[in-house]
């Protein structure tokens, strides 16, 4: 009978679970868990003080409670993205380039912080009030359980999401950072993943590859030797694989915009993230507009002057940037605010520029052409005379009308087809990933590892691009707070008066910025938004002493932990060589 009213209430025509009552419960009854474990979670909490003892029980309370949350993170984060925020918002404001908002911290995360302070019981009254805001959202989420309709296809969608997060987010430290709970986690949501197969009658060999999974991770649970590399390539991998093979497409019930290729043969594909979903000219992939569009990279007819191209700067022979801190500006009287970042996987950004003041590549290239210090156009000076040379008319002719009067749209939507191309896959840890054993060193499979553990580079250089492209949806980039100081003389560091996003948006924190792909970058010196930074090794070692803050700076709002990492000389040695592994051959 449930059966039968699940079918008369679903409002598409997708096959429902044939076991969809038993699912929904099943989802009700660990949610109702999750409560009950909060309600622990704050009787602890109410205990904490100088003790250490109270402290360390709160901590293990608020760990039985994530690894609970994880047995429903797959339908919270499908059907209740809102709740998930705040069940598991991050702990410091999030700045969301997709909407421009700028979310509070709320849920787990917040609570985490706290219990790891110097001194946890002056933040009590924040952690019981958490805490209450955790409650009363799953109180109001309980009646929508009960009432919302769930389809096969939603499941196999929400499955395939979920794992994503667990190789990509749980088990870099993305949401435990404090706890290191993430080999656990991860295990938990695996378990939840079982659970829900059993339930999809799914075949015997999706469900034989996540019992090896779990296994692993329950066996190898210490979080900073824990081997992810084999993880991923011996599980993760195989499993989303068999996964994509059950979604066919993104249900029409599922809002957000997904990125996913779930028609790729890994995650790690050259494909595994679809270029479409990227913003772009309504003209793409045409090969005439991409020729036109890389010989219109080098020509100096697209500057005020005649003398400069986006080469100029962006010059292929250096991996698409210019290895200087800043460049000059066009009268060469001064140099360019910002440092010039490659344009290798750069349209695999929702914000374009460092601040990310506008949207889409074709955008970027109308802004370039427009700066006065950059290309100094104008724009229409520049138009006139593309539009006066009869190769470049007869080329824009072949892809418009023959009456068309070349435009800074026509110009952009060429420039940017090319940098579209710009995506090359041909580092050694790309043929590593894709199957090629030999292709990574011991010590670039154990940078990998710290890359993506204890240093924390994966939970804002998110894989498989390795920028601030968000898991599991891929569909916002990240921009961060890092407290970066003008050079990297660390032991005397200096503040650097660049307010980044918050020249563009009102209200948005000072020193905020749009993270970029590690990919490249032995090849992309001098580093950060400035280029203050001459070395990878100083970056990693700013990186380890906890940012700005960490450095002694007054960073308010830092997204990055102020906390050391305490890489050795040893570990620091294997990240830096891991890094290498992603250049581009």
């Amino acid at each position: 009978m449930l059966v039968v009213i699940a079918w008369l209430l679903t409002s598409r025509n997708n096959r429902v679970v044939a076991d969809t009552g038993k699912m929904i419960a099943w989802f009700k009854e660990n949610a109702m868990a999750y409560e009950e474990r909060t309600t622990t979670l704050a009787q602890k909490i109410s205990l904490v003080d100088a003790d250490s003892m109270s402290v360390k029980e709160a901590r293990e309370a608020l760990l039985e409670c994530r690894l609970q949350y994880k047995r429903i993170a797959l339908f919270i984060e499908f059907y209740f993205p809102e709740q998930a925020m705040i069940l598991n918002g991050p702990p410091v404001a999030e700045i969301e380039s997709g909407m421009n908002e700028y979310r509070d911290p709320a849920g787990m995360q917040v609570i985490e912080a706290c219990l790891f302070e110097d001194h946890p019981s002056k933040f009590k009254s924040k952690m019981l009030e958490q805490v209450g805001v955790i409650q009363r959202s799953i109180e109001n989420l309980l009646p929508a359980i009960r009432d919302f309709k769930m389809s096969a296809d939603d499941a196999w969608y929400a499955i395939s999401l979920e794992l994503i997060r667990v190789y990509t987010l749980y088990i870099t430290g993305y949401d435990a950072p404090e706890l290191k709970s993430g080999i656990l986690e991860a295990a938990s949501s695996l378990d939840a993943i079982d659970s829900v197969l059993l339930l999809l009658h799914a075949p015997s060999s999706i469900n034989n590859t996540v019992h090896k999974a779990k296994s692993f991770l329950q066996a190898h649970e210490y979080f900073d030797s824990f081997d992810r590399l084999y993880f991923i390539t011996t599980f993760a991998m195989p499993l989303q694989k068999e996964l994509n093979s059950r979604v066919e497409k993104q249900p029409e019930s599922f809002n957000a915009r997904s990125s996913v290729n779930f028609a790729a043969t890994s995650l790690f594909a050259s494909n595994g993230i679809d270029k479409n979903h990227f913003p772009a000219s309504e003209v793409v992939g045409d090969s005439v507009l991409v020729a036109l569009g890389r010989r219109l990279f080098s020509e100096p007819m697209l500057s005020g002057n005649n003398e400069r191209s986006c080469s100029t700067c962006h010059a292929p022979s250096t991996f698409f940037s210019d290895r200087l801190g800043r460049n000059k500006n066009r009268e060469l009287t001064g140099d360019l605010p910002r440092n010039t970042p490659s344009l290798l996987y750069a349209v695999y950004q929702f914000n374009q520029f460092w601040d990310g003041r506008v949207r889409s590549l074709p955008e970027q290239a109308i802004a370039v052409m427009n700066d006065t210090v950059e290309m100094k156009g104008p724009g229409q000076a520049i138009t006139e005379k593309i539009d006066n040379d009869k190769t470049y008319k007869a080329l824009f002719s072949r892809i418009w009308k023959q009456d068309t009067v070349v435009t800074e749209e026509h110009i952009a939507a060429a420039v940017a087809a090319y940098i579209r191309t710009l995506t090359p896959f041909r580092s050694s840890f790309d043929r590593y990933i894709t199957g090629d054993k030999s292709a990574l060193s011991q010590e670039q499979k154990r940078g990998f590892n710290i890359f993506m553990g204890k240093a924390m580079c994966g939970t804002c250089h998110f894989a498989p691009l390795f920028n601030g492209l968000l898991p599991p949806l891929y569909n916002i980039t990240e921009f961060e707070i890092l407290g970066t100081p003008v050079d990297d003389n660390l032991g005397n560091p200096r503040p650097d008066t660049d307010t980044g996003q918050a020249r563009v948006i009102v209200g948005m924190p000072q020193g905020a910025f749009k993270t970029p792909t590690v990919r490249n970058a032995e090849e992309t010196s001098p580093y950060m938004h400035n280029g203050g930074f001459k070395s990878l090794d100083s970056v990693i070692e700013f990186y380890n002493k906890g940012g700005g803050e960490g450095l002694g700076l007054q960073v308010p709002g830092q997204t990055l932990s102020s906390k050391p990492l305490n890489l050795d000389s040893i570990e620091k040695a294997d990240l830096l060589d891991f890094m290498r592994s992603l250049t581009d051959n």
